[in-house]
């Protein structure tokens, strides 16, 4: 670009310098006619220098020329390498493009592959603790066994003391079969004793039930306030009270009284295999060591009611229980008649029962 630039200010030196010879000499013409010898000369000098200029200028062209055509051959290797460069550059485009998709999906990839690298290491880490759980378990696990071991052999110790005695207990197994034979016999015994005893207790109370409703069946026209029946436990127990037997304060039974212990004994003049327990009680009024005197009595004087009757003495028994065994409080009316009673118990002799325990 500069030889060009160069090549330019020649051709406008060399035009100007063409330009200018002229308007000299028309000068010097209108000037002065008399120096015409001196411009002459100056006008040959000035056409020397013309020419001498013009040599150099046409050199100069020359030179710009040959530099034009050299600078001709490099526009047109530089057109043609820029012709090549434009081409390159679409094909550069097109592998821009190219390599560009190509980086998105190898930064796609990229990414995939991290958030799989960070799978991997949290799945190594979890497989890390686990691993760490199995270390700790196996070596539990073999503590476990090392004692194991010992304990096995410490049974297999005890293994072989035991085959010793067994060995040596061999001959005592025909003692134990005599004992458990005699076991067995024994263990029959037992259980034909319990049934016969069951059925004796089957039979005491059978026997409860139906003496409980003869006599309930002899005594049905006395009041159930003054005269009451019940059975508990194998026992018939006759709870009579004052009013229906005594007057206050006495031991005398009444005509009401007597009438009603007639009828007891007509039952039980047939149940010799009975034992007749006469209990006399009282209230808590008064001094306890006379309620205890006026009980005895009062259950004495009902024996005496009995025995007139045909009751065997040997049968029966009197006893005084006094204030101590209330039936009900004492602190009412009420509480004191309920507790102011003679019971006459009914009990089954049990020599079979004894007998069958005993044996």
């Amino acid at each position: 670009m500069a030889k060009i630039t160069y090549f330019v200010y020649i051709l406008l030196a060399v035009g100007i310098l063409t330009s200018c010879v002229p308007n000299r000499k028309y000068q010097d013409e209108v000037k002065s006619r008399q120096n015409a010898q001196a411009e002459a000369a100056q006008e040959r000098t000035a056409r020397v220098e013309a020419e001498e200029a013009t040599q150099v200028a046409q050199a100069k062209i020359k030179d710009l020329e040959d530099e034009y055509e050299e600078l001709k051959k490099d526009f047109d290797k530089l057109k043609k390498s820029y012709d090549t460069q434009q081409e390159l550059s679409s094909d550069n485009e097109n592998a821009f493009r190219n390599l560009q998709s190509k980086y998105k999906e190898t930064f796609e990839l990229l990414e995939s592959l991290r958030e799989e690298r960070n799978e991997c290491k949290e799945e190594r880490n979890n497989y890390r603790d686990e691993r760490d759980r199995i270390q700790v378990k196996y070596e539990t696990l073999k503590s476990k066994h090392e004692r194991l071991e010992d304990r096995i052999k410490e049974l297999e110790d005890a293994n072989d003391k035991l085959r010793k005695d067994l060995e040596g207990n061999l001959s005592n197994l025909d003692q134990l079969e005599n004992y458990k034979k005699e076991l067995e016999r024994d263990l029959a015994d037992r259980e034909k004793r319990v049934k016969e005893l069951e059925a004796a207790l089957a039979e005491r109370d059978a026997k409860a039930k139906a003496l409980r409703q003869k006599l309930q069946d002899a005594l049905k026209g006395f009041s159930s306030s003054d005269l009451a029946i019940e059975e508990r436990g194998g026992k018939v127990y006759v709870s009579m009270s004052q009013k229906l037997l005594f007057s206050s304060g006495s031991s005398k039974v009444g005509s009401e009284g007597k009438k009603a212990l007639i009828q007891l004994a007509a039952v039980l003049e047939d149940s010799k295999e009975l034992n007749i327990l006469v209990e006399g009680h009282t209230d808590s009024d008064g001094d306890a060591k006379m309620n205890w005197d006026l009980s005895t009595k009062r259950a004495l004087s009902i024996v005496d009611v009995l025995i007139d009757n045909k009751v065997s003495p040997s049968q029966l028994t009197a006893a005084g229980r006094g204030e101590h065994a209330p039936k009900a409080s004492n602190d009412t009316s009420e509480g004191k008649a309920t507790n102011r009673r003679t019971e006459i118990i009914l009990s089954p002799q049990l020599d079979v029962i004894s007998e069958i325990l005993n044996n």
